[in-house]
């Protein structure tokens, strides 16, 4: 089960869906991007404050990039594969941020894997448009 698939409707309430483990991934990679990103900007600064208002900062623009073009709710969600593009600049950039300031080992490990999973689900939405359409 690795696809997120409708539920059958049941009395007139709309379906939920279920989640597979790639989408589980994906909301994975979404929070640890937060978390590599609160420790980064704790560790710009050295006072306090900084240190706080670097935390809260970085993971703040990040999550309001990303409820605006990417969220699935989003009236002003991207479609793909520009949402890709997007994904994966804001990855990249959270990878150098985390590169620099957390160790270069966990930058790279942190792309290759959000890069990876958000390419595969592109390509499974993708692919899903294109045979609904047929």
């Amino acid at each position: 089960m690795t696809e997120a698939r409708e539920a059958p409707e049941v009395d007139g309430v709309a379906p939920l869906t279920r989640v597979g483990v790639l989408e589980l991934m994906s909301f994975l990679c979404e929070l640890s991007m937060l978390v590599l990103l609160a420790l980064a900007g704790a560790a710009v600064a050295e006072s306090v404050f900084g240190q706080i208002v670097g935390a809260v900062a970085l993971p703040g623009v990040a999550a309001a990039t990303w409820a605006v073009w990417m969220a699935p709710t989003s009236s002003r969600r991207l479609p793909n594969p520009r949402r890709l593009y997007l994904q994966v600049a804001l990855f990249a950039v959270t990878a150098v941020v985390a590169g620099v300031f957390l160790g270069h080992l966990v930058g790279l490990v942190f792309f290759v894997v959000t890069a990876g999973v958000f390419a595969e689900l592109c390509r499974r939405e993708m692919r899903d448009e294109r045979a609904q359409r047929v």
